[in-house]
């Protein structure tokens, strides 16, 4: 029996040696990260959902979990699963010893989650990890063969900042990206129905594949008029509303809680009223305006910053889609794919906030369009060095030690507090300016993904790089 569910898994798992070997090798690792190291800051609205749900008040009970409700529903099971043997309120524990580093901070709780409680929490995303690295694999076996399908997987799967992402950090931006590239290559397909229904699943776990359906009902305008003037009638409409009504039928997901209550869309769209700028964006220098004194760039009551980038992202958006995708040169693939990965990069660009994690957003499709422009290889390397960098710098890399410390006490919870506090206070502003110094980094590296390459100043200087390693190996 267990030789037979093998047969079946085996194409599925191991499509060749050398990828079952690093699948293997990199959900070792990442399922010894996983237990033992978590955010109390982004960790807590996750538990908070948890207990929420299992105390029948739902994920948005406590007020603090403000995404879509899919991933609620989606790490339900297993914390359901964990509460039928084992207590639930041993998943985590209040820490009074934070509360002042916690305070002074503001950007930790005094709450930290019990291995078991990360563990559970962040197994879906590890397989995440693992689905977008075989659909990759797959994908590019189809178009250009095996030992570049392979080295495409790795580059994914034993990517730092990938694994950081989902084992150590516990963000679930892997699970919206899975969908957003299922959506777009099934799109290339012409399977619509599916492609609106996988991509209207992407919005109810993040809402940014909304940009991508913005660029698919583009593509489909663009086809709507083409074949209208060819004088095909009625027909012409087919695949719009195949597109529209597999969207419709991902609605089916949150029933439950559009039946029961809207209220949780109160606490989703509450993020777009959000007033904080800086990141890997254009709004890098906000740290360093704000560790001078002047509090940075905000936007207050005077105007709804979040909701103004948003409609700027969104018109940008389909101005750049409907310029890509009429492009004369490049075939449609290359076309489709580049006004993908455009797509992206104006997001992570113009809104307010641009964390490490979304990046895990572009490098799929980035991924796949290094297969038609090799350079754009070394730009997912950079974007993976300075979105882990960042990521460390951000909240000191000893925050995501606190479930070791609780468990172990070594270190001590003591020793973490104070490190953090020497790292928030001593050194704010060496801490702010590495911060805008890497988002400006990261600002400049996107942006030159959408530069000819006369124009890249990165292509310019890794060909400089190269040219004097040469003069003097």
């Amino acid at each position: 029996m267990r030789l037979k569910v093998w047969e079946v898994l085996r194409p599925i798992l191991a499509p060749s040696p050398i990828v079952l070997k690093f699948l293997l090798i990199g959900l070792a690792v990442r399922f010894l990260l996983a237990p033992w190291t978590a955010v109390p800051y982004d960790a807590y609205p996750f538990y908070s959902a948890a207990a929420g749900t299992l105390a029948g008040t739902g994920p948005y009970g406590m007020v603090l979990f403000s995404y879509p409700p899919l991933f609620a529903v989606i790490s339900y099971p297993l914390i359901l699963l964990y509460s039928q043997f084992f207590d639930p309120g041993n998943l985590g524990v209040f820490v009074p010893s934070m509360v002042e580093v916690s305070r002074t901070t503001g950007m930790l709780v005094p709450f930290v989650t019990a291995p078991a409680f990360n563990l559970l929490l962040k197994t879906p995303l590890i397989l995440g990890d693992m689905l977008v690295g075989l659909l990759i694999f797959r994908t590019v076996r189809s178009w250009k063969g095996e030992e570049i399908a392979v080295k495409a997987f790795l580059i994914w799967f034993l990517n730092p900042l990938v694994i950081f992402v989902s084992a150590v950090h516990g963000q679930f931006d892997v699970l919206p990206a899975y969908c957003a590239l299922v959506g777009m290559l099934v799109f290339m397909d012409r399977r619509y129905l599916l492609s609106g229904t996988v991509l209207g699943v992407g919005v109810l776990l993040k809402i940014f594949p909304v940009y991508l359906i913005m660029l698919c009902l583009v593509s489909l305008s663009l086809i709507l008029v083409r074949e209208a003037r060819a004088g095909k009638g009625l027909v012409t409409l087919r695949p719009l509303a195949l597109f529209i009504a597999g969207g419709g039928l991902s609605l089916a997901t949150i029933l439950p809680f559009l039946l029961s209550s809207s209220s949780f869309l109160e606490f989703v769209l509450r993020r777009g009223t959000y007033t904080s700028l800086g990141g890997l964006n254009l709004w890098f220098l906000s740290p360093v305006i704000e560790a001078l004194g002047t509090g940075g760039w905000t936007g207050g009551a005077v105007f709804p910053l979040g909701t103004l980038l948003t409609v700027l992202g969104l018109a940008l958006t389909i101005l750049a889609s409907f310029l890509l995708l009429r492009r004369p040169e490049g075939n449609e693939r290359e076309n489709f794919l580049l006004a993908n990965t455009f797509v992206i990069i104006i997001l992570l660009l113009t809104q307010p906030v641009t964390n490490p994690q979304y990046l895990i957003w572009l490098f799929p499709p980035l991924l796949l369009l290094s297969l038609e422009r090799p350079q754009m290889l070394a730009k997912l390397y950079i974007l993976s060095v300075v979105g882990l960098l960042y990521g460390i710098s951000l909240q000191s890399g000893l925050a995501f030690f606190y479930p070791l410390a609780q468990c172990f006490g070594s270190p001590t919870v003591i020793a973490l507090n104070d490190g953090i506090m020497a790292f928030y206070v001593s050194a704010s502003f060496v801490r702010f300016t590495i911060l805008s110094i890497l988002g400006g980094v990261g600002a400049v590296v996107l942006a030159s993904i959408m530069l000819p390459a006369r124009l890249d100043p990165v292509e310019s200087l890794l060909r400089r790089w190269t040219n004097w390693r040469c003069r003097h190996a």
